[in-house]
């Protein structure tokens, strides 16, 4: 497999062209809609320069495929500058012939790591510096005399001797990459996360220009990255993610259940001052308890068994750019909202047990930035913003989601206008 990432290389042809075309259409329509001025509350820089490839967009189809002739490389090195948050998923999937003969170069827990087949099973190797800080790196892969050669900022980080097959060395057949994602119908099973909430600029696969790959991102809104992100998961205002209640379920021994409590802690910098940011939704779809932004209240409104329970008026930073924490705590049949400045207490001793046994029933959702799209309230429950979340102390990634709408990034925001904080 020498020749696989010898990644000068020419650029033949986009394979899955009609399948990116389509999910491409369906999100830059709705991005294009805009907020008006009246209802914005903290102004985003959302500017996406035309050489910002965006590669998360896998679980929703879009995956650009390149394809090149093993007879026409012409060079052996592939490198490319990486900007992400998000600590794992695929940067790139390749293979010659099929899935027998594969590579991958991906991120886990915030390292480069990269997998091929070998013999016997498949090899897996890490290395290199921190890379999910959201700064540029220079990343470039190489295989010279079949060692792999990997580099972030021209220091060598991984080193490591791949076989190879007879095949490969004769340079036959084609060489397929899929940027951000395996393959649609992969048969290869990974211990990943793949999507990857993550930047490309400066590629060079080939030594010359790639046209077919700057026309798709020239075409999209949804290929291109912001030019300046801060960690945080993004909301659009249109699409929620759900999750299954048992991700955040602890193993708790009989006494601890007995003291059952519930803890969300919502770090937000909303775009727009309105919209469901946290929903519990039992078996049958019932809404048992859900966090809302109100604009026309200017509070956060709260409903608990089916009923309104009351509000907590906005913080007067909420618009102020700075990311305003907001703290629900569930415990000793009592529900406590509060965030720097005011708390609110409510008595919901009637309802405590019912909404506990919710929370334990397998089958029961969590949604968050709005309700399931099947709801007839669905379309005017989505949030407008960055949100950071924590559930029972822990922080949610986005990624683990059962479900999420293709616009939504679960590891970056855009940077805030007029405070210019960003990477």
């Amino acid at each position: 497999m020498k020749v696989l990432f010898r990644a000068g290389f020419l650029l033949i042809l986009l394979v899955h062209r009609e399948q990116v075309t389509e999910a491409v259409s369906l999100e830059t329509n709705k991005e294009t809609d805009t907020v008006k001025a009246e209802d914005v509350c903290v102004a985003v820089d959302d500017s996406k320069p035309s050489n910002f490839l965006y590669i998360g967009n896998g679980s929703s189809g879009a995956i650009p495929v390149l394809q090149f002739k093993l007879s026409e490389i012409i060079s052996f090195k592939s490198q490319f500058e990486l900007r992400t948050f998000d600590p794992e998923g695929i940067i790139f999937f390749g293979d010659i012939g099929g899935e027998h003969n594969w590579f991958i170069l991906a991120l886990r827990k915030h390292y480069l790591e990269i997998q091929f087949p070998n013999y016997l099973s498949q090899t897996a190797v890490t290395g290199g510096p921190f890379i999910s800080d959201g700064e540029w790196k220079q990343i470039s892969i190489a295989n010279l005399n079949s060692t792999i050669i990997v580099t972030v900022n021209k220091e060598e980080v991984i080193r490591n001797h791949q076989p190879m097959k007879n095949e490969d060395v004769e340079g036959k057949g084609v060489l397929r990459i899929g940027i951000g994602a395996m393959f649609p119908n992969s048969s290869l099973k990974l211990t990943l996360n793949p999507p990857l909430d993550g930047c490309l600029r400066n590629w060079d696969w080939v030594r010359q220009e790639t046209p077919i790959l700057n026309r798709l991102i020239e075409s999209s809104e949804s290929q291109r990255c912001w030019k300046s992100v801060v960690p945080g998961s993004y909301f659009p205002g249109y699409g929620a993610a759900q999750f299954e209640s048992h991700l955040f379920i602890d193993n708790l021994s009989m006494k601890e259940t007995e003291n059952w409590s519930l803890t969300v802690e919502l770090s937000l910098r909303p775009v727009v001052a309105n919209g469901i940011l946290f929903a519990i939704l039992d078996l049958k779809n019932n809404l048992s308890f859900s966090i809302a932004l109100n604009d026309t209240q200017q509070a956060f409104t709260l409903t608990f068994a089916g009923k309104d329970l009351g509000s907590l008026r906005f913080p007067p930073e909420l618009c102020s750019g700075e990311f305003q924490v907001q703290q629900l705590i569930l415990a000793n049949k009592q529900l406590v909202f509060k965030s720097l400045e005011d708390e609110v207490i409510w008595n919901v001793a009637d309802d405590f047990e019912a909404l506990q046994a919710v929370w334990d029933q397998p089958g029961t959702t969590v949604y968050l930035g709005g309700l399931p799209d099947w709801d007839p309230a669905a379309v005017n429950s989505y949030y407008h913003g960055c949100m950071r979340v924590k559930i029972q102390g822990n922080r949610v990634d986005v990624d683990t989601a059962k479900n999420k709408y293709g616009g939504i990034r679960s590891h970056s925001c855009p940077a805030d206008q007029q405070l210019g904080v960003g990477k």
